[in-house]
């Protein structure tokens, strides 16, 4: 059987879910929103783990391996603003059962395992390995010294700043939004403090001839060509989404690029990773990150390259 770690508001745990099903194949969805989990039941006794949500009964030692969408209790956004000492207890207990439930499940395959994931969300790891295994990445500072920054904007002729937490922030308005890639320059460092600041990230910005959403599983590869460049409110950064004019399309990636990336995955002991390149105006394919839970959903459906069938083929591997 396998085991599904996922939400209530997980499309793509949706979209996966409903072919197992036209597939005839046997899963056990666990939901680790907090509505879905407030209406669950988990015992370990005995070194004996069960599961009963939404009435459905699941011992642990049936499952085969685990489809790792998410890991433990999130919030939602509206959430983060209303949260009293005993939610915070009640989190808590849940996030340390579910780590002990994946300790019993520790032998079991997974895509991917909970460790490894996490630690491959390592931006600063990620390029490391990326850069041992032959792969070329933006010159990068990061530091929260003023002049550190302004000498590194100086050394570049444009300058990138993002973040290495992507989150979502609540605007005066009420409304969330996210902070993405941003040229700057020297000049908006003016307000910058020579002390108490946090470190930021700076990395020289690469003129792009288009960029690419790379997703891995297991041995296979699915790369779509984003064409951000036909944007203008996509070309610095193609998160902010302006699907009807941003092409994408299939590509094929150059072998010596696959290899690399196979041997990133190894290093970063993950059989799935969404990865992020810049293809620049000289053909030079450029690392940006891999994101261990990353999306793929909207790929798939505007390419057709069929993803979500893959993690079934990965999963099927191990059913008993």
């Amino acid at each position: 059987m396998i085991l599904i770690l996922t939400d209530a508001n997980d499309s793509h745990g949706k979209y996966v879910i409903q072919k197992l099903i036209d597939q005839d194949i046997n899963f056990y969805e666990f939901r680790l929103d907090v509505d879905s989990l407030k209406k669950t039941i988990v015992t370990y006794q005995n070194f004996k783990w069960s599961i009963l949500q939404n009435n459905n009964l699941l011992e642990i030692e049936k499952v085969s391996c685990v489809w790792n969408r998410r890991t433990f209790v999130e919030l939602l956004l509206d959430e983060e603003y209303n949260q009293t000492n005993d939610f915070k207890i009640w989190k808590n207990e849940w996030n340390k059962t579910l780590l002990g439930m994946y300790s019993s499940l520790r032998d079991k395959p997974w895509l991917n395992p909970w460790r490894e994931a996490y630690k491959a969300e390592n931006k600063y790891l990620q390029m490391e390995i990326a850069v041992k295994n032959h792969l070329k990445i933006p010159a990068t500072i990061v530091s929260n010294q003023k002049n550190n920054l302004e000498n590194f904007c100086d050394s570049n002729n444009e300058t990138a700043l993002k973040l290495m937490h992507q989150d979502f922030y609540r605007t005066n308005d009420g409304k969330y939004t996210g902070f993405y890639v941003n040229k700057v320059s020297k000049n908006d460092l003016a307000n910058f403090g020579d002390s108490n600041e946090n470190p930021i990230v700076l990395q020289e910005y690469i003129e792009k001839a288009f960029e690419v959403r790379y997703t891995v599983v297991g041995d296979k590869h699915f790369a779509c060509k984003i064409d951000s460049q036909k944007s203008s409110l996509a070309k610095t950064d193609w998160r902010r989404y302006d699907i009807p004019n941003t092409p994408h399309e299939i590509i094929d990636a150059p072998e010596k690029i696959k290899e690399s990336i196979n041997n990133l995955m190894r290093d970063l002991e993950i059989y799935y990773g969404a990865l992020d390149f810049i293809v620049d105006i000289d053909g030079n394919w450029v690392f940006l990150e891999v994101n261990s839970m990353g999306q793929f959903l909207w790929i798939e459906d505007l390419t057709g390259l069929n993803i979500s069938q893959e993690i079934i083929n990965w999963l099927k591997k191990y059913i008993n």
